[in-house]
């Protein structure tokens, strides 16, 4: 049955795109949608048409298109030939848990899912940012680098991005050595290395092209952006930055009771 465009609670509540905004039209179209899905649709609800959201959004349907495109790689609509453009069925978000010590992946994986982290060869290697420069001591800046990109998927779908810096003694151990599972922790294990000591650094930020790609998902996503700096006692082992799809992953932590 064809849906009351007028009524629809997307018409009702949607925001009209800003066109003195540096953000594109159609990616403000997508985090709109995104938004209103979540918090007014239910799953299998038929959208209004492209040309009913253009004269809702003040857009073109290329653009509308394009947003919708995007929604449907996130896995936010499921778009039918024909028929029209239905709220998905979504997977539920991949729940990582802070302060644990059992990888991410073996969790998963004693949960039935499955869960691997793919190593990424890269051209150059990227220099360590400086925001984990920020993090070292002086005579740990000059120590030889080894870097490691790797891509983190939970039952085929890409979740986030691993970038590490394998420092001194560990980069010598590191170098040449195809790595356990995708597992940095495990190959230095198997090497009798480990990272005693980690601090790490949280913030949220909006993905970039390269990361979209490798993430397959749309170039207005979030991040949560996780800096790690690990150490045994005195000695830098590695610097990481990973990476997780917000739209894919949320993170819980326990705190004990009073």
């Amino acid at each position: 049955m064809p849906i009351d465009a007028l009524s629809h609670p997307l018409a009702v509540s949607a925001t009209p795109v800003n066109r003195q905004s540096p953000m594109p039209a159609w990616a403000q179209v997508h985090r709109d949608l995104k938004t209103l899905i979540d918090q007014v649709s239910d799953i299998g609800e038929q959208l209004p048409t492209e040309l009913e959201m253009a004269s809702i959004y003040g857009v073109s349907r290329i653009t509308v298109r394009q947003a919708l495109a995007a929604l449907a790689q996130d896995g936010y609509v499921e778009r039918r030939q024909g028929t029209g453009t239905f709220v998905a069925d979504r997977p539920a978000l991949v729940q990582h848990d802070f302060g644990l010590m059992t990888p991410w992946r073996d969790r998963f994986r004693a949960a039935g899912e499955e869960a691997e982290s793919i190593h990424l060869v890269d051209g150059e290697p990227e220099p360590e940012p400086a925001e984990l420069r920020r993090e070292l001591d002086a005579d740990e800046m000059d120590l030889p680098r080894l870097h490691l990109k790797r891509l983190h998927k939970v039952n085929g779908r890409p979740i986030g991005i691993t970038d590490s810096w394998i420092a001194g003694r560990a980069a010598q151990a590191l170098e040449g050595r195809e790595l356990v599972e995708g597992s940095v922790s495990k190959t230095l294990t198997k090497v009798g290395i480990a990272s005693t000591q980690q601090h790490h650094f949280l913030e949220v930020r909006t993905v970039t092209r390269a990361e979209a790609a490798l993430l397959q998902t749309s170039e207005d996503g979030t991040l949560f952006v996780d800096w790690s700096v690990g150490r045994d006692g005195g000695e830098l082992i590695e610097t990481a930055r990973t990476v997780w799809l917000g739209s894919r992953v949320r993170f819980h932590y326990a705190t004990p009771g009073a």
